[in-house]
């Protein structure tokens, strides 16, 4: 049977199209029922080219490595994040004897692939530029095109730049062309000039010269056009134009004045508040449109709801036959007017990691993950990414860093939440057992067996979710038996012989390096890449500091509840804490809070408390008597003899460990000429 729609493309997860895939199989060798594009620009989705330049901070290269990271992950241009795509323009290069073809296409013709990013096969070799007015880049790579995906022959004479900004629109403008019949008072409301220009100038073709056209503009649009005929189009296609803070609808709305309620509203803004605006401003009876699902349609419904307001709302269109010459007629209307136009991006704020840091308690995915360093808002954005996309997660880092807090964090925030959920320790099992454990036995299999039999952890998990932690000391043997169950999607049972089929996501995680163990044949290298089809690598906390005093904030309040104790924490104690290198990372400071909290004798925890539970070996023979004892009795303290004995012991214990005055200095934060006269002064 001939493939029609990509499906033998998908690698990640089987059985699905290939736009719902986390992965495809982007090779440049095409079966006879595919065409090959040699593809020269992409024309990213906006709300995704944003995303892209936002977490870049706007520079170029990093603009560009984040490109080519979705497509290297998933062989094609579908961010994870925004969850949406883009179009392509390219060549044909090769067409399969079988191919769809009914344009008759042919090699060497110029063609725009209508049919978003997120669902072919793409291989990037290199970006040569970004245009950021139009969300584009020129690149050097190709795609693979099956059947039914629209292709389209590229009209001479009309720019590459805006056919491609025209048509990712898909069929919304015709869609609005056709909504517009029968009205007279319109309103186009945007954060992007040259969006609304389209917009405005297809019901200006459909409603005539006597229709009002208002177009609000956000003050902070983002994107400016100069020159050229640009403010001959604006008056043919608008009565006024209005500049407001769409952020503030309300306000927004009174700045409109008499212009008042609109027949149909055409919403193709991404700023929060536009989708206010626009139902505030139609008629009682009236059209709203909305250009994607992005711009808040779903806040649009509730917001109807709670007026009380009889509205018809549409939203982007999908694949229309027709619309491809429709939006073709709209760009040779245009491109007259942008001719010699300098259309730019406006500047953008660069923000510094430093000051992206706010605290991230993420309670919707995960009950106490707290961070907020940047490396850890790196890491939640990935965990955001791949939880709603059905594929396998391999989680590694250091013992302690948190892993089954990422699984469960995933779990949350997949389709399979409500199915079963089953951990597994596989360090914990005897592997005499992990079989049976894993995959069940038929009845009397073995000796001791039960006589009903047992479902296996597989079995148990269909439809849900399996997490395979400390996945790196799975013996060979049961290795291979994975990998049949991830590829086959069946088992077989102990002592069985029929196959059980089985529908299971898989996470694992790790604090081995799987890759030497795949190198010294520890690990199937087959069955690594099945589980690595996402890497989420959790950093230790010496490399996120700044989440430690959050951290140990958090532990506090937990703990003090938990043991009735109402203990706080002085600031010079966190501030120890947060230089120490934590090789067991968040449970060794967690266990280390709790034990603070019942060894503290004050109201708070202060830094004498913090030095001893750390660095217990320095105070052996040093003074018995604490602080709280002071002045008690008959045993007043002597201060510089206590402290006199604790730098004594620092010094001493620093010596032991580094072995020469030049590394124990260092290591305590005093040069070598310091340390050499103390080490004198106490006859070290």
């Amino acid at each position: 049977m001939q493939k029609r729609y990509g499906e033998d493309r998908v690698l990640e997860p089987k059985g699905v199209l290939p736009t719902s895939a986390w992965k495809l199989n982007n090779k440049r060798g095409i079966t006879p029922h595919e065409m090959r594009v040699e593809i020269k620009s992409l024309h990213i989705e906006g709300t995704s080219f944003r995303q892209i330049c936002l977490e870049a901070g706007d520079d170029d290269a990093e603009i560009k490595n984040k490109i080519m990271d979705i497509v290297i992950r998933r062989g094609k241009l579908h961010n994870p994040v925004t969850d949406t795509g883009g179009l392509a323009y390219g060549v044909v290069s090769e067409i399969g004897e079988d191919y769809n073809n009914p344009r008759n296409l042919q090699p060497g013709e110029e063609v725009l692939c209508n049919a978003s990013l997120a669902s072919f096969p793409l291989h990037i070799r290199e970006i040569k530029s970004i245009d950021r007015a139009y969300n584009q880049v020129e690149i050097d790579g190709h795609a693979i095109m099956y059947g039914q995906l629209p292709v389209v022959r590229k009209p001479q004479g009309l720019p590459t730049n805006l056919l491609l900004y025209t048509f990712n629109e898909s069929g919304t403008l015709y869609g609005t062309a056709a909504a517009c019949r029968g009205k007279n008072r319109f309103l186009v409301v945007g954060n992007n000039l040259l969006m609304n220009f389209l917009y405005g100038h297809t019901i200006r073709r459909i409603a005539g010269e006597s229709a009002e056209i208002i177009c609000v503009l956000d003050k902070k649009a983002n994107v400016i056009i100069k020159g050229g005929r640009v403010d001959e189009l604006a008056e043919k296609t608008f009565n006024a134009v209005h500049y407001v803070n769409i952020l503030h609808p309300l306000e927004a709305l009174k700045s409109l004045g008499e212009d008042g309620e609109f027949d149909m509203t055409v919403n193709c803004s991404e700023v929060p508040g536009a989708e206010t605006l626009c139902i505030l401003s139609t008629r009682y009876g009236g059209t709203v449109v909305f250009s994607n699902l992005i711009n808040n349609y779903n806040i649009a419904l509730y917001i109807t709801e709670s007026l009380s307001r009889s509205l018809e709302i549409r939203f982007a269109e999908g694949y229309l036959a027709e619309y491809d010459e429709f939006d073709m007629d709209i760009v040779r209307d245009l491109a007259p007017y942008f001719a010699g136009t300098e259309i730019a991006a406006a500047q953008t704020e660069r923000t510094a990691p430093k000051e992206r840091k706010t605290l991230i308690t993420h309670k919707d995915l995960a009950e106490d993950f707290i961070s907020v360093s940047p490396a850890m808002e790196s890491v939640v954005g990935e965990i955001r990414s791949v939880a709603k996309y059905d594929c396998n997660v391999l989680i590694t880092g250091e013992t302690g860093v948190g892993k089954d807090k990422v699984a469960n964090m995933i779990v949350k925030g997949s389709s399979r939440s409500m199915h079963p959920y089953i951990k597994i320790n596989c360090a914990s099992i005897s592997p005499n057992l992990m079989e049976s454990e894993f995959f069940g036995y038929e009845p009397g299999s073995f000796t001791g067996a039960k006589s009903t039999g047992k479902k296996g952890y597989f079995e148990a998990a269909d439809n849900g979710i399996v997490f395979l932690d400390e996945v790196g000391e799975l013996p060979l043997d049961i290795q291979a038996k994975l990998l049949r169950v991830i590829q086959d999607g069946e088992f077989l049972r102990v002592g069985g012989t029929r196959p059980i089929k089985t529908n299971v996501r898989i996470l694992s995680a790790t604090n081995r390096n799987l890759e030497q163990r795949v190198e010294s044949k520890e690990f199937r290298r087959d069955l690594y890449y099945r589980l690595n089809v996402f890497p989420i690598k959790v950093p230790p906390l010496r490399e996120r500091r700044e989440d430690i005093a959050p951290l140990v904030y958090h532990f506090i309040e937990k703990y003090s509840d938990k043991f009735g104790v109402g203990k706080g924490i002085e600031e010079d104690a966190i501030e120890h804490l947060m230089k120490a290198d934590w090789p067991g990372n968040i449970r060794e400071l967690e266990n280390v809070i709790q034990r603070l909290l019942i060894a503290a004798k004050g109201e708070n925890v202060t830094l004498l408390d913090v030095m001893r539970e750390l660095h217990g070996d320095l105070f052996e023979g040093s003074a018995k008597v604490v602080p709280g004892d002071a002045g008690e009795g008959d045993n007043p303290l002597n201060l510089d003899k206590l402290v006199g004995d604790f730098e004594k012991q620092i010094i001493k214990h620093s010596l032991e460990k580094h072995g020469t005055t030049r590394k124990a200095a260092k290591a305590i934060g005093i040069s070598q000429t310091q340390l050499v006269r103390k080490k004198k002064k106490y006859e070290i």
